[in-house]
């Protein structure tokens, strides 16, 4: 069975969009609040600092620069285990740029109208009127626009980054039952059944999730690829390592589950080379 991804703005109704479509498909179904709270038990992290990590703050310039958010791998590599289990709704927005290539993970984002979304506000944060409403909607919007933008380079906004795209506009909760119906329909076309390509992709994609975690920071900028449990690392702080120190390095990752061969490079150029298509 195949994996689904439901990113929705602020206040769009996307936890009860997530739980009908689980619902119906019989599929588990997570948040980044899941998400959150395995990492922080995996890599013994605090909640909170995790949950900072998917906010972007006022000077967010250089993400790896910043301690808050080099946990995002973290996240990342609990959110692709999750996925490699198959049968699974993930409502929000960690990692959708990331599977870009996994067929099986069927990539969904939901609209609404900005009427019904201060109409969420007010209701869920009892906010005192519409322009309150609407200028907290405004700053969620860009924040997670430039979230999003510093970490993959990417609007999540960008419709072609998603398989389907629904507008939800000013529907009552009963009228969202044929979108949930639609959404379900899209998931069990026959494009969207896991093939082994899409597999294996996307078990490249949680070996190098979980290199990248490991090793986040002793080697923050370090780029992982993977094929089939061989690894390529551009790891450009090694550059002045000697080779003993490299062998170490190589050795440390030869330890971790999955991995069966690795090669590492300190140029971009070699590495992008030798690792494209992985």
């Amino acid at each position: 069975m195949s994996v689904i991804t439901l990113t929705t703005d602020a206040y769009s109704r996307g936890n009860r969009l997530a739980e009908g479509i689980a619902e119906k498909m019989g599929y588990r179904c997570i948040g980044d609040d899941v998400v959150i709270a395995a990492a922080a038990k995996a890599y013994e992290i605090d909640k909170g600092k995790l949950e900072q990590s998917l906010r972007a703050s006022t000077s967010f310039f250089n993400p790896l620069s910043s301690r808050k958010y080099r946990l995002i791998p973290l996240l990342e590599a609990v959110l692709v285990e999750q996925m490699c289990q198959q049968d699974l709704i993930y409502q929000g927005f960690i990692a959708v740029s990331r599977i870009q290539e996994v067929s099986h993970a069927i990539k969904v984002r939901v609209i609404a109208s900005a009427e019904s979304r201060m109409r969420e506000v007010i209701q869920k944060e009892r906010s005192s009127g519409m322009v309150e409403a609407k200028d907290r909607i405004f700053k969620l919007d860009k924040e997670r626009q430039r979230w999003s933008r510093a970490i993959y380079g990417t609007d999540i906004s960008d419709p072609a980054l998603y398989d389907l795209v629904v507008n939800i506009g000013s529907m009552e909760d009963e009228d969202v039952k044929d979108v949930i119906e639609t959404i379900v329909i899209t998931a069990r076309q026959k494009k969207f059944e896991p093939m082994t390509y899409s597999v294996n992709c996307l078990k490249n994609i949680a070996l190098s999730c979980r290199i990248k975690a490991a090793f986040i920071d002793s080697y923050p900028k370090m780029v992982v690829r993977s094929d089939k449990g061989t690894v390529y690392l551009l790891v450009p702080a090694l550059r002045r390592k000697n080779q003993k120190n490299i062998l170490a390095f190589k050795n440390k990752i030869m330890e971790l589950e999955g991995v069966e061969h690795v090669e590492v490079y300190v140029k971009k150029e070699i590495f992008d080379d030798i690792a494209r298509g992985n």
